[in-house]
């Protein structure tokens, strides 16, 4: 597999550290930028738990801070699963690690447009404030990228409402603005996502790893885990590091090119993403939409990741 540039974006949550680490780590990927929104938390707490990641793992790809809130809304943050820092249960030192000046809205039109068509892909497990931001600052970045990679969304049920998934219900309207941009995107929704489960039994397996990563994930998951037994009653999916393996080895996923809309007004659907599984409305394919994982085949990759860091 041959190694192409990649901006992850990100608002930095448990699962995001981890898909920050594989990133990072793999061979496959050149880690160009990470890019940070408000999501899991407020964008302040989100950059930081980035910066302390990147510090403490000494990754040194550079990080810029964007939106500090959807496009239309407030923000509606997730402190039951992720903790009021967004990233609750590891403990960092001094942080070495400083975000950059420009926006990340900018730095993605710049690094888009300045590069040759198809060699960037944008990874984004976050809401896509950041995504929509820069294709409405430069629309045609959304023809010259190679892809845009999205964690969100459901073809069924969502996690967040009975309708929606949490990082498109936080900002519909930029998910419908990247749906319809007319660039190639690939959405890893919770139908896949939640297939790449973390039991107890992996958790304690991945913690006995060596080195700092380890160690990071270790801390991190515990916390993560807890959560989600508590408020979900079920152990944690690894929604996030599901997409960087996907950037990895596309093969992983198989997937169907379908008409996707995003619903925007919807009192009891808002966030939802309606996939046209049937080609019911007639309407043209502009999404393609993952519809199997092959979760045997994560778990590796990730070990892998982890390993990387035991300098």
């Amino acid at each position: 597999m041959s190694r192409h540039s990649v901006i992850l974006d990100v608002d930095t949550g448990h699962d995001d550290a981890v898909a920050i680490m594989m990133a990072a780590a793999s061979p496959e990927i050149d880690l160009v930028a990470i890019t940070v929104t408000a999501g899991n938390q407020y964008l302040p707490k989100t950059l930081a738990n980035t910066l302390n990641v990147c510090s403490e793992l000494s990754i040194d790809t550079p990080v810029y801070p964007g939106m500090t809130a959807p496009l239309l809304r407030d923000l509606v943050p997730a402190p039951l699963i992720h903790g009021e820092s967004g990233l609750d249960g590891p403990i960092f030192g001094p942080c070495a690690k400083k975000a950059e000046k420009e926006h990340a809205a900018r730095f993605i039109v710049d690094a888009v447009m300045s590069a040759p068509p198809g060699t960037i892909t944008i990874v984004a497990v976050a809401p896509l404030t950041n995504v929509a931001m820069a294709i409405k600052l430069e629309p045609l970045i959304a023809l010259r990228l190679s892809e845009i990679v999205v964690m969100g969304g459901s073809m069924r049920a969502g996690n967040v409402t009975p309708s929606a998934e949490f990082n498109i219900h936080a900002d519909p309207e930029s998910a419908a603005i990247v749906f319809s941009s007319g660039a190639r995107v690939t959405m890893l929704g919770l139908d896949v996502t939640t297939r790449v489960v973390l039991t107890a039994e992996r958790l304690d397996f991945l913690s006995r790893l060596p080195g700092k990563a380890a160690s990071l994930f270790s801390a991190s998951m515990r916390h993560y885990s807890a959560a989600c037994q508590k408020y979900a009653g079920e152990c944690p999916a690894l929604h996030d590091p599901s997409c960087v393996a996907y950037a990895i080895d596309p093969s992983i996923v198989q997937k169907k090119f379908l008409n996707v809309r995003v619903e925007c007004a919807g009192a009891l659907t808002l966030g939802r993403t309606v996939v046209d599984e049937s080609g019911v409305s007639g309407l043209a394919p502009n999404v393609y939409v993952a519809v199997s994982y092959d979760a045997d085949r994560f778990w590796p990759l990730l070990e892998a990741s982890l390993l990387k860091y035991r300098g």
